[in-house]
């Protein structure tokens, strides 16, 4: 895994739409503290690696009181509870849906060649990795089928919608969001 392939991927998947893609560092306080620092951008990314954030100079909506935003500010628990176990695969498909803007993606090449720079952006974690979702799908399964779109999602946003995912690694924490700002 080199940089310049994880920014790479990360930019054809995600750079055309908007999204919250940052990493933070893995710390005692648990994944969820984690998350929640990435989030309210309180922490930089370990590598010095790219970050996708759509709202990161957004001073009219980002204010003191709301570093989260477009999140809305949440505590550990609400978080934990929010979020719901998913496989990496299903993070992968994920990063697809993102890019194709919560549908199903385009052609069967175009869908390989999104998976695999989705599978690059996820390789940067390792293979231990843990994964939580706000997708309805993975209320019942670990790994729902997503190929015909986000059909549902505990919301984190005041945004008419919006679903993602947090990638947990021993040392990172990842948090891939899309939003639906209509």
């Amino acid at each position: 895994m080199t940089q310049v392939s994880w920014e790479d991927a990360v930019q054809r998947l995600l750079e055309d739409v908007y999204t919250f893609a940052a990493t933070g560092p893995r710390t005692l306080a648990g994944w969820q503290r984690d998350a929640l620092a990435v989030m309210n951008r309180e922490v930089d990314d370990p590598r010095g690696w790219t970050t996708l954030d759509w709202d990161e100079y957004n001073d009219k909506e980002r204010t003191a009181s709301r570093p989260c935003y477009p999140f809305v500010s949440l505590s550990e628990s609400e978080l934990d509870s929010t979020l719901n176990p998913v496989t990496a695969e299903t993070a992968a498909r994920l990063l697809v849906e993102m890019t194709y803007e919560w549908g199903p993606a385009g052609t069967l090449e175009q869908t390989r060649s999104a998976l695999a720079d989705a599978r690059t952006v996820l390789g940067r974690y390792g293979d231990g990795v843990s994964c939580y979702s706000n997708v309805a799908q993975a209320r019942r399964t670990p790994s729902p089928d997503l190929t015909k779109g986000i059909n549902g999602w505990a919301p984190l946003t005041k945004f008419i919608g919006d679903f993602g995912f947090v990638v947990v690694s021993s040392e990172e924490v990842g948090v891939f969001w899309s939003f639906d700002a209509r």
